[in-house]
């Protein structure tokens, strides 16, 4: 079995050089039946059934990127997926990352956004979130964080294929994020932020720009041919497909 074919029966779409199977945790919202924005520059729901951006009809642009957990406290790692939450609702719906911002603040004290979506619509931007199985359980068998007995079963390492040629450097990663946006500068302007607040817990192990959607994650969208002038992801789950997504 070839890695299309795979990808395709599991229906779970691209996740990166060997991203290690992450999978979507419900800590962001996203309301199936409510994803599709009005316009590409309007803003997804945040809250939901399930996070934004399973379901949601898929934007142009993404910037995804793979974290290492740096810390081994567990109370570090819930204050920052608390933290990113609040951050990723306020950047889904247009706003700066922090309360501050990054102008409105004192000359004294330093601003919580780096700017660069100053001025720009939300652009249809969805944050979803994955664990690898590293965060349940590391390489060497250590249980960081006591949730080894919480891994889905499901989440394994996806076999090697044939003439794969992964680099271990650029591959895998504890938890994953993917931004989706209508708008490039959206996209990585989230990342970039979310890496920010996340300074001294994770770092950034690989990161992926995409560009010009070549699937479809809606009964209502087309798929358009990538690159190589394929139809490519024409078997993925559909949005209106709600029993199978389930």
């Amino acid at each position: 079995m070839d890695r299309r074919k795979m990808l395709g029966l599991a229906g779970a779409g691209a996740v990166g050089a060997a991203a290690a199977g992450a999978v979507g945790t419900q800590l962001f919202g996203g309301d199936p039946s409510s994803a599709q924005a009005a316009s590409t520059s309007a803003a997804v729901p945040f809250f939901g059934a399930h996070q934004a951006g399973i379901v949601t009809p898929a934007q142009d642009r993404l910037h995804f990127v793979a974290f290492d957990v740096v810390t081994n406290k567990r109370a570090e790692l819930v204050d920052l997926l608390q933290a990113w939450t609040m951050a990723a609702l306020r950047m889904t719906s247009g706003l700066d990352a922090g309360t501050i911002g990054a102008v409105n603040g004192t000359q004294e004290a330093p601003p919580d956004d780096t700017g660069e979506a100053l001025g720009l619509p939300p652009s249809g931007l969805t944050l979803t979130i994955g664990f690898g199985p590293s965060l349940f359980r590391t390489a060497d068998g250590r249980d960081r964080f006591g949730i080894a007995d919480r891994r889905p079963a499901a989440l394994a390492d996806l076999p090697k294929f044939p003439r794969d040629t992964l680099q271990p450097e650029i591959s895998d990663g504890d938890i994953c994020v993917q931004a989706c946006a209508n708008d490039p500068q959206v996209a990585v302007h989230a990342v970039r932020n979310l890496a920010r607040i996340g300074f001294g817990v994770v770092s950034v192990r690989w990161s992926q720009l995409g560009f010009g959607r070549t699937s479809s994650t809606s009964q209502a969208q087309a798929t358009p041919r990538n690159l190589f002038g394929f139809k490519d992801g024409t078997h993925n789950l559909k949005a209106e497909e709600t029993a199978d997504l389930n």
